[in-house]
């Protein structure tokens, strides 16, 4: 089953994978070639991959056919990897575990938990925790070296406060299940069904229409009071009920439905120090250079030299 969180960093992936040709891929090895470089990991000589027909695979086989089709973009990355890193020692900018902690909370953001983002992670992108880590730190302290120097002030932040005042309100995040029919008469059927005692999950099972909701037993997972991929009338009774509670029929966009609230989630509003200062760092990069053009004028800083060519 694909929650809104998942169809969204899927879609993310496609996008990002069409600009830069296998992004996780490039992204793993970049951050493999980093740590062999920094002497934090051991390439294998000659270990096996995988094996066709008896056909061995090794490490070194792999690595060099990567090298042939992807190995300027990693290449790329590592250089900019140093200049980045070189750069911020320069200027003296540190990015603390605290930020780190920070970016890294926000990017969970709307998962059900913090395995679950990492699992994503793995699954879409091929990246470990400490991959995912270490691709924050760089993030993080290339945006840091891009805004060094500029200034965005109170007004500023609070006149984008004033205008996007709902950004940052605490959305209730619901649990729910779903029974997805075809029309009115069979929602209120199934609504007659429920309230003689017969079992939500069984039911689901039994008739619903929603494949991937039928399999497990009506539920959805985590919804947020307004995500876009449901109805917002939908939402609204939802957010409403008491856990437990079950409505219908309602309408869901081409059919109707029958919804159990399984629990609600109302989160605190975000601390108002963090706030500001996340709309103080957005600011200041819609102010900076754009952060490709950061990196390049960085690696001719420090005067980067490729040696190879990649393209024979």
């Amino acid at each position: 089953m694909m929650t809104r969180q998942e169809r969204a960093l899927r879609n993310t992936v496609v996008i990002l994978a069409v600009g830069t040709m296998v992004l996780g891929g490039l992204l793993f090895w970049s951050l493999r070639a980093m740590a062999i470089l920094k002497g934090d990991a051991v390439e294998g000589e000659s270990a096996d991959v995988a094996t066709a027909g008896g056909q061995r695979i090794t490490d070194r086989e792999w690595m060099d056919e990567l090298k042939k089709k992807h190995g300027d973009e990693v290449l790329l990355a590592m250089l900019n990897h140093i200049v980045v890193d070189k750069e911020a020692k320069a200027l003296g900018i540190t990015v603390t575990e605290a930020d780190i902690e920070e970016e890294l909370r926000r990017n969970m953001a709307g998962y059900s938990s913090e395995e679950q983002y990492y699992v994503q992670m793995q699954s879409e992108l091929g990246l470990s925790r400490q991959e995912v880590r270490e691709e924050a730190v760089y993030r993080l302290t290339l945006q840091a070296v891009a805004t060094e120097g500029i200034t965005v002030g109170d007004a500023a932040i609070d006149e984008y406060l004033a205008e996007n005042a709902g950004r940052f309100a605490p959305k209730k995040q619901m649990e729910l299940a779903i029974i997805r029919v075809d029309t009115y008469e069979e929602a209120d059927s199934v609504m007659d069904r429920l309230e003689q005692g017969e079992d939500f999950a069984a039911l689901a099972r039994e008739v619903s229409t929603d494949p991937e909701s039928r399999e497990h037993g009506g539920s959805i997972g985590m919804v947020e009071e307004d995500d876009p991929f449901w109805p917002a009338e939908l939402l609204q009774t939802a957010a409403g009920l008491e856990a437990g509670d079950i409505a219908g029929p309602l309408s869901a966009g081409e059919d109707y439905a029958v919804i159990r609230l399984e629990s609600i989630v109302d989160p605190p509003r975000e601390d108002e120090a963090q706030i500001r200062a996340q709309v103080r760092r957005e600011l200041a990069l819609e102010l900076a250079a754009p952060l490709q053009q950061v990196e390049s004028d960085l690696r001719k800083k420090y005067e980067t030299a490729i040696y190879v060519d990649n393209s024979l």
